[in-house]
């Protein structure tokens, strides 16, 4: 079964925030809608492709997909067929993230000891005196107070707590209240019956007080954001100390190497003098609700945070959302500032591991960042390879790009006809962007919708006209690839809208 219309231009719509695209991007004459390279696509042809269309909403978010679509797969197409084909594409923006990844564990690996061994002594005494391993077996009844109780009800409950509690401690059969009165149906069907569990498996109030209990009595009334429960132990159990000494050895000396790295971390950021502003999280929500598109430089400058020797800017933010799935993207709008400024920690402290890395002399491992570049590659070729523009037919007379201009419009048709399925590159996107130059007109958008209007009133059904001639490429075309060049995949985002900062 194909995929809804909703489920077809989802993809799409994610292509529009999978990156910073370039900020310079090609100026756009008044009739197109976008730019990629040296193609065009004009508010005409867009309004005649969609027109016939009436499953499609008339709206300048559904157009700014399909124009996303046909910059990307068209830059796709010029990446593949230019001259030296992928060899000749930068993936640093796409590669650069592993790399940094690699100089952080060189860094790691260099300043923390990961073989710390702890003396037996000290391990019996953590085992004496924190009982690790430790579980209990439990019974719980829970009651709930109603939605939006009034004092009375709440009262009501707490004295229905009460009463079961006593019952219980008199010597009540507990299984029994549990199956009649709990409102967890889970285990109330068990009699109440938790099974073992060790301590950090519940809520901290209730651990608490399961842990504080002996065997065979009941607990006082605990109150949780679950309601108010009433609990009995059945049984405790510990392993012994041989039982757990090698998982107690492990335990602690991975606390004692994340306590080492956390000093370091912090020493590193202190030698920085790590300072947020105070707009910082105003201006993420800005950065993510731009959908990748392309900002001012200044807008692009703005600092979020600053540091000894530098500043994290919300262009810098805006490249981190380009690597991002779609729905990180989406929950910055509604995260609050202090879980905003929490991501912009970890960002900023990673870069000032970076650089610390680097004043130490470290650098990436060469073999790894040349077997990640080919992976990639390896990507673009197999998506070309899936949407049938790894290699390329051209008729009698026709350039490379204006063959790619065909080939990419007789996709765009079948995707709006949903006779084909998307394949986003995210952030695969961005090397093609960067070397090629993007551009989607904000005004192209609503004239669009306005002219998609015009057309279905006027009932106009297809006959979607010849593609508008080309600008030609600034350099001589490059010859068609032989059946073994290499050939890649590429996907173009949102830029300027037709005039250069």
């Amino acid at each position: 079964m194909r995929r809804s219309y909703a489920k077809l231009l989802l993809p799409l719509l994610i292509l529009a925030a999978a990156g910073c695209g370039d900020r310079d991007g090609p100026r756009l004459a008044s009739g197109d809608l976008a730019a990629a390279g040296d193609l065009r696509f004009t508010v005409e042809e867009a309004a005649r492709m969609l027109a016939p269309v009436e499953t499609l909403p008339n709206d300048p978010e559904v157009i700014r997909a399909l124009a996303d679509f046909w910059t990307d797969y068209t830059l796709l197409a010029l990446a593949i067929h230019q001259e030296g084909g992928l060899d000749n594409l930068d993936l640093t923006t796409v590669t650069g993230p592993q790399d940094k990844q690699s100089l952080v564990l060189q860094l790691r690996d260099e300043v923390i000891d990961d073989d710390v061994q702890i003396p037996d002594a000290e391990l019996e005494q953590i085992y004496e005196t924190e009982r690790p391993g430790e579980e209990v077996r439990a019974r719980h009844i829970l009651l709930q107070f109603p939605p939006d109780a009034t004092q009375a009800q709440t009262d009501s409950v707490r004295a229905l707590a009460a009463d079961l509690r006593q019952q219980a401690v008199a010597g009540a059969n507990f299984a029994t209240l549990a199956s009649d009165w709990s409102a967890d149906g889970g285990s109330a069907q068990r009699g109440g019956d938790l099974d073992y569990f060790p301590r950090g498996a519940m809520v901290e109030p209730f651990e608490e007080a399961a842990f504080a209990t002996e065997p065979g009595e009941v607990s006082e009334i605990v109150e949780t954001q679950y309601g108010l429960h009433i609990i009995r132990v059945e049984d405790r159990r510990n392993p012994t100390f041989d039982e757990i000494r090698d998982d107690l050895a492990l335990s602690m000396r991975q606390d004692r190497v994340m306590q080492a790295e956390s000093i370091f971390v912090a020493g590193v950021e202190e030698a920085a003098n790590v300072r947020t502003e105070d707009d910082a999280p105003a201006i993420m929500r800005e950065v993510a609700g731009q959908r990748g598109r392309a900002m001012s430089r200044r807008a692009a400058g703005r600092a979020l945070v600053r540091y000894e020797g530098g500043a994290f800017t919300a262009a810098d933010f805006q490249e981190f959302l380009a690597t991002q799935p779609p729905e990180l993207v989406g929950q910055v709008d509604g995260a609050t500032d202090e879980e905003l400024r929490g991501l912009l920690d970890n960002l900023v402290r990673s870069e000032l591991l970076v650089a610390e890395a680097r004043r130490r002399g470290i650098e990436p491992a060469a073999e790894e960042s040349r077997l990640v570049a080919e992976g990639l590659r390896e990507q673009y070729r197999d998506i070309a390879r899936s949407v049938g523009i790894l290699e390329l037919e051209r008729q009698s007379g026709e350039s490379v790009n204006r063959a790619i201009d065909r080939r990419i419009r007789e996709i765009l048709e079948q995707v709006i006809r949903n006779e084909a399925d998307v394949f986003p590159l995210q952030s695969l996107a961005m090397p093609l962007r960067a070397q090629f130059g993007t551009a989607i007109s904000e005004d192209g958008l609503q004239r669009t919708v306005e002219r998609v209007e015009a057309l279905r009133a006027e009932g106009f059904q297809g006959e979607t006209p010849p593609a508008a001639p080309t600008t030609p490429p600034a350099s001589p075309p490059a010859t068609p690839p032989s059946p073994d060049t290499p050939d890649t995949d590429g996907d173009g985002d949102a830029g300027p809208d037709g005039e250069n900062p």
